[in-house]
C-alpha cells in the first residue's frame, strides 16, 4: 500500500513525464520509468487528473496510454497562440528544426531534441500542420516516428533534390557526426 505523499509525488513525476513528452505515453512505460507498478501508476494518473482539476492541464486516458492536454476552458487562448505560430512567421526555433530536418532527414524526435538540446514536440507539430515535414516510420526504428521534409517544402525553397540545398553534404555529414541516437 503507498502513502498518499507517495502517490502525489509519483503523479508530479508522471506530469513532468508526460510535458516533456507531448505524445501519450502508456500506462506500462510510465511504470517502467519510475520502477512502479503499473496499478499504482494508474492511482498516480487518477491523482493528478484531481491536482489537475483547478489548472489549465487536463490528462487524457486513452487505450491505456495517458497525454497532457489542455483544459478545453481555455481552448479561445491557446486557439490565439496556435493561430499565430502557425500562421504567422516562422519562430528560430521552427526554422531551426526544419533546418536539421532537412539536412539530417529521416531524424527521429529524439534525435531532433538532442541536437537542439531542448524538447521540440510543439514545434514539430507547427512544422506538420504547415505541412512542410511529415511523419514516417522506418523499418529500423519502428518504436519511434522519424520525420522529413515534404514536397511542399521542397516547392517552397524552390528546390529540385536536396543536394541543391546550400552546402548540403557538409552540413548533413557534420548533423550525423553529432548525432548520436537516443532511445525513444
Amino acid at each position: 500500500m503507498h502513502s498518499h505523499q507517495d502517490i502525489s509525488e509519483l503523479a508530479r513525476i508522471i506530469e513532468a513525464l508526460l510535458f516533456v513528452s507531448g505524445d501519450p505515453v502508456s500506462h506500462k512505460k510510465l511504470a517502467a520509468i519510475t520502477k512502479k507498478d503499473e496499478t499504482t501508476v494508474v492511482q498516480a494518473c487518477t491523482e493528478l487528473e484531481r491536482m489537475l482539476e483547478i489548472r489549465g492541464l487536463r490528462i487524457l486516458t486513452k487505450d491505456n496510454h495517458v497525454s497532457l492536454v489542455t483544459a478545453p476552458h481555455y481552448a479561445s487562448y491557446i486557439e490565439e497562440l496556435i493561430k499565430a505560430e502557425l500562421w504567422g512567421d516562422m519562430s528560430k526555433a521552427a526554422l531551426e528544426t526544419l533546418t536539421i530536418i532537412a539536412y539530417r532527414h529521416p531524424i527521429s524526435r529524439p534525435e531532433i531534441d538532442y541536437i537542439r538540446g531542448v524538447n521540440s514536440a510543439f514545434t514539430l507539430r507547427n512544422l506538420l500542420t504547415r505541412g512542410l515535414v511529415e511523419r514516417i516510420h522506418i523499418k529500423q526504428d519502428v518504436r519511434t516516428y522519424h520525420y522529413r521534409p515534404t514536397v511542399d517544402f521542397m516547392k517552397f525553397l524552390g528546390l529540385a533534390s536536396f543536394a541543391d540545398l546550400p552546402e548540403y553534404e557538409t552540413y548533413r555529414q557534420e548533423l550525423e557526426a553529432h548525432t548520436i541516437a537516443p532511445q525513444a
